[in-house]
């Protein structure tokens, strides 16, 4: 009884979209595509947790910083300027099972093998 519910739901719901948008015309639905896009970027630089007053990367792999102490990126950053934690750190090392050693490239993002680097197992 709950499947056919839900099934049911779902179907008006759909209904409801496709006669809600039957009255638009092409700009219309321009408008509304970019106004979501400008509110998606806005959310990924509000939403993206960072250092106080610190800078750090977002998931889209933009450089964003807090000016307000908060926690929380409040602009886009810039490298010339921003302190850029990645920037200036060592690369990513992980050594398997074997002692072989790999460090991270972030040009390629990508694990790349670093013989020099090797810690044999004892």
């Amino acid at each position: 009884m709950m499947k056919r519910v839900g099934a049911g739901a779902r179907v008006w719901l759909a209904w409801a979209g496709v006669l809600a948008l039957a009255g638009c015309t092409t700009s219309d639905l321009e408008a509304f595509a970019a106004g979501l896009n400008m509110a998606a970027d806005d959310m990924a630089v509000t939403l993206t947790m960072v250092p106080a007053y610190g800078c750090d990367f977002n998931a889209q792999g933009y450089l964003v910083c807090d000016e307000t102490g908060d926690g929380y990126a409040d602009r886009y950053g810039d490298p010339t300027i921003d302190y850029v934690p990645a920037f200036y750190g060592a690369p990513a090392t992980r050594i398997n099972d074997y002692g072989e050693a790999f460090q991270y490239e972030a040009g390629c993002d990508c694990w790349r093998r670093e013989p020099s680097l090797d810690t044999y197992p004892k």
